[in-house]
């Protein structure tokens, strides 16, 4: 521990972000908070989906776990609540292990080029990137999201779908063929995003797709 983190430390000890319980290092979760938000389990699909991706895994909950995290990353730029989900992904991500061996490259959910410029970053990207380079995936932003669209929540099925039609395309970098994805992001509420990105990959010659999304309150 070098000096600065010791005064920071001292200064302001290192709290759980959910329940501001003291913890022993920054970034970390109290057991009981972890325990509460973690929920790995594969998600259901219709049979539309079924056709494109393999699988679909979350890791955790979204309204009753990670939520107040992801929110503030996303919509108001706080990067601090990162190094709660990098702990938490790393502690959670690891218990895929069939897939995790079976898959070369990572594709993040892309954000619109206008969306990621006011915003300053794809969250996506910032959750995920390190962790899959250290269980020795390549990072290929893959995916292009060809035109602007309404944001996803708050519509119906039906609106979400026809929101994303036709929304994503291979960028032009794109190396897919044959290859096993894991096709990556933060939340997924009706699978609608995962679904119309798959389809895109399929198009362009992935072998397998197998979606992990962060958090989900579907089960």
């Amino acid at each position: 521990m070098n000096l600065l983190s010791g005064v920071l430390d001292f200064l302001f000890p290192p709290r759980c972000p959910i329940c501001s319980a003291y913890v022993s290092e920054r970034g970390g979760w109290c057991k009981e908070c972890l325990r509460s938000a973690s929920d790995t389990r594969r998600l259901p699909m219709d049979v539309e989906t079924i056709s494109v991706l393999d699988e679909v895994w979350a890791l955790g909950k979204y309204h009753d776990g990670l939520r107040p995290l992801l929110v503030p990353l996303k919509f108001h730029g706080k990067r601090d609540r990162l190094p709660y989900l990098h702990t938490f992904l790393e502690s959670t991500g690891n218990r895929n292990v069939n897939i995790l061996m079976q898959v070369s490259t990572a594709v993040p959910v892309p954000l619109h080029e206008e969306r990621e410029k006011a915003r300053g970053f794809n969250q996506t990207e910032l959750i995920f990137r390190e962790w899959a380079l250290s269980k020795g995936m390549s990072w290929q932003r893959a995916l292009v999201r060809s035109r602007s669209t309404t944001p996803q929540f708050g519509l119906g099925a039906d609106e979400r779908i026809k929101n994303l039609s036709g929304a994503f395309c291979l960028s032009e970098c794109a190396d897919v063929r044959g290859k096993c994805l894991l096709l990556v992001d933060d939340i997924c509420t009706t699978g609608t995003t995962l679904r119309e990105c798959a389809k895109v990959l399929r198009k362009g010659g992935a072998e397998k797709i197998f979606g992990l999304v962060l958090s989900s309150d579907r089960s």
